[in-house]
């Protein structure tokens, strides 16, 4: 979808991927994840974060639009989108935020605990 811009990168630039590492962090997706929803490669979204490229308008806007904010919040010109915490009941929560430090740990962890998740799940199911 979108073709890398080799322009070089202003002071500014670097402040909207501060913004949106930031953001995409808040919401708990994985750069991978929003890699895989924008259609770019992961290298690519590395590149956009930390603010080596030009992150075009219409990947700025599709960005805004899965991160559930506004392109003007990515670039500064309002208020940034407070952390995402769906309404839940406290229990569920705080699982939650369990959830959100998986996103921390390294990949083959994340699996590891996904797997765990899975297999719990399918054991309760068979009771």
């Amino acid at each position: 979808m979108a073709e890398e811009n080799r322009e070089p990168t202003s002071e500014r630039m670097k402040q909207i991927a501060k913004r949106l590492r930031t953001v995409r962090e808040s919401r708990a997706i994985s750069q991978r994840q929003f890699a895989r929803q924008l259609e770019v490669s992961s290298a690519l979204m590395t590149k956009y974060e930390k603010g080596e490229r030009r992150i075009p308008s219409d990947v700025l806007a599709e960005m805004a639009e899965i991160l559930e904010c506004s392109v003007d919040a990515l670039m500064g010109l309002t208020k940034a989108p407070r952390k995402y915490e769906p309404e839940m009941p406290t229990e569920v929560k705080a699982l939650w935020k369990k959830f959100q430090l998986v996103l921390k740990l390294p990949e083959h962890d994340q699996r590891a605990v996904i797997r765990l998740i899975n297999s719990v799940s399918k054991s309760s199911k068979a009771s």
